[in-house]
């Protein structure tokens, strides 16, 4: 993908012929509300980083690592100076995959891995696979090449992968996803009583969610889904509210919501078929509970896209001798 740096001299592309976007960023900078069909995984190296994903905030911690699903409106905040990783990959196609779907349900609108309390040896293993990406992405080759244009302008490139180099991230990346959703109870604060009874309960509401990660499209009602826990619909209204920490149908609404957000990185899907689709009675319910959730009416949100808005200009690319240097940085780290 291609940034086109305003009043500068420079143009920063990425890897050619590929839609996997990896960058090592060092600035102290903010980026305002966007959203990709792409999966993108923050981890800061250096300092704290503040993320807002559909109204909710992680404080990411040095160490920590933050992936967020597919058509999630964030906002980043650098309230720290540091370095970064960035990773940002298209799973569009790949949906198809009914877990990988699944996952990023259950995920969404992120999942904050936390360097202070996740497992060691699950943890090693994440960093471990970043790392792996991190050396096939820009391999032991410098990963820029400077050239003049045809306007007299210097240009930065990057160098196409090494065959196959995409499909081998592809697949560390659907471990990782996999490695994440397995583990999910580790890193979403689930913290079940530990009694025969609040076991029963866990076991039960986790097969409500996941039902309802299946099912959430369908005419679904707080009394239905109660029999099928086999339990009373007060006390189930309670115990899921405890477990999920959020009521029975604003759970369901949040699915409905992302599905919606997914449906809408297609334009040549309407708004009216997007809300049937994702489940709402009708059209302007679909637009009342859409913008209630995300601050942004359907159509308001499409245009929020990276692809048709794109992120302001990265002034860290404004002066030649200054990118040269940082990239000689992330060279030299990465034979460190």
């Amino acid at each position: 993908m291609k940034r086109q740096i305003a009043g500068a001299k420079e143009s920063v592309q990425h890897k050619k012929n590929t839609s996997l976007r990896m960058y090592i960023n060092k600035e102290h900078t903010n980026y305002p509300p966007h959203w990709h069909t792409d999966i993108e995984i923050i981890c800061p190296k250096e300092g704290t980083y503040k993320v807002i994903c559909a109204n909710q905030t992680y404080n990411l911690e040095e160490g920590d690592i933050l992936l967020i699903c597919p058509a999630v409106i964030h906002e980043i905040f650098s309230t720290s100076l540091g370095e970064r990783v960035y990773i940002q990959a298209d799973f569009s196609r790949l949906t198809l995959l009914k877990e990988l779907e699944k996952a990023f349900r259950l995920m969404s609108p992120a999942l904050h891995i936390q360097a202070k309390n996740c497992p060691p040896d699950i943890y090693q293993k994440f960093w471990s696979w970043i790392d792996e990406i991190k050396e096939i992405y820009f391999g032991s080759a410098p990963p820029v090449e400077m050239c003049e244009s045809t306007t007299g302008h210097s240009l930065m490139s990057f160098t196409e992968l090494e065959p196959f180099g995409e499909l081998e991230i592809y697949s560390i990346l659907m471990q990782f996803t996999a490695l994440a959703g397995k583990n999910l109870s580790l890193f979403q604060g689930c913290d079940h009583n530990s009694d025969d009874t609040g076991f029963k309960n866990s076991l039960s509401l986790s097969s409500v969610c996941a039902y309802l990660s299946e099912h959430f499209t369908e005419d679904i009602t707080l009394e239905s889904i109660a029999d099928y826990a086999g339990f009373s619909k007060y006390h189930f209204a309670r115990i899921f509210r405890d477990y999920a920490g959020t009521t029975f149908y604003q759970f369901l609404q949040q699915k409905r919501i992302g599905y919606a957000q997914m449906l809408l990185s297609n334009p040549e899907v309407s708004i009216t078929d997007i809300a049937y689709q994702s489940g709402f009675a009708s059209s302007p319910a679909f637009t009342r509970a859409f913008r209630k959730s995300t601050g942004y009416s359907p159509s308001e949100f499409r245009m929020l896209n990276e692809q048709k808005h794109p992120l302001p200009a990265n002034k860290h690319f404004a002066d030649l001798s200054d990118a040269s240097e940082d990239y000689a940085d992330i060279i030299n780290d990465q034979h460190a």
